[in-house]
């Protein structure tokens, strides 16, 4: 009797791992399908003007019109001419955006313009991250209109040496491009 108790409570306990497990799988699946939205390189190209574009990955941003965005490199030859960033559902859903931002490579940062941003590293130091802000980026924010900024590029790497970048402006607009974003962005 008791080996039945014993053997019964294993396979209860067996269903209901594979069930979670399952569960796991598809909601790991509903979510990279939800985040991996590419916008449409046609729709890209005829907004921007840009002729050879290469995607780069998902970009969030804060204090910005659209929180889900997509960056693109702007290439010439194998340079990066500049780095788009678009609404991630340009050309897949009717009401996107059009507004997007375009940021050309960047300067090594000054200590002064660094110095701007020592609360923001601070606060990665209490996160046990290592942040530095790495250079300053001319760019244009394009919408009906055009309007100058400038964007410092942060760098981050965290306690599993995973790297990744950001780009912030003073007023506190910010472009994060992830872990994935990382790579082709380390040196422009």
């Amino acid at each position: 009797m008791t080996k039945r108790i014993i053997i019964g409570g294993l396979v209860v306990l067996l269903v209901v791992a594979t069930f979670l497990q399952v569960r796991e799988i598809i909601r790991a699946y509903n979510i990279a399908y939800q985040e991996e939205i590419v916008p449409e390189a046609t729709r890209v190209r005829s907004l921007t003007g840009a002729e050879s574009l290469e995607g780069i990955s998902r970009v969030t941003g804060e204090n910005t019109l659209v929180e889900a965005l997509y960056g693109y490199k702007n290439m010439d030859d194998q340079d990066i001419e500049s780095v788009l960033v678009v609404d991630r559902n340009l050309g897949i859903q009717p009401k996107a955006s059009d507004a997007y931002y375009e940021l050309f490579p960047g300067r090594e940062a000054t200590e002064e313009e660094a110095a701007q941003f020592e609360s923001l590293i601070a606060e990665f130091d209490e996160q046990q991250l290592f942040a530095q802000v790495i250079s300053t980026h001319e760019a244009r924010y394009v919408t009906n209109r055009e309007e100058a900024m400038t964007f410092y590029k942060v760098f981050v790497r965290d306690v599993d040496t995973n790297e990744y970048v950001f780009f912030i402006t003073e007023d506190g607009t910010k472009l994060d491009f992830h872990t994935r974003g990382f790579l082709p962005l380390r040196y422009f």
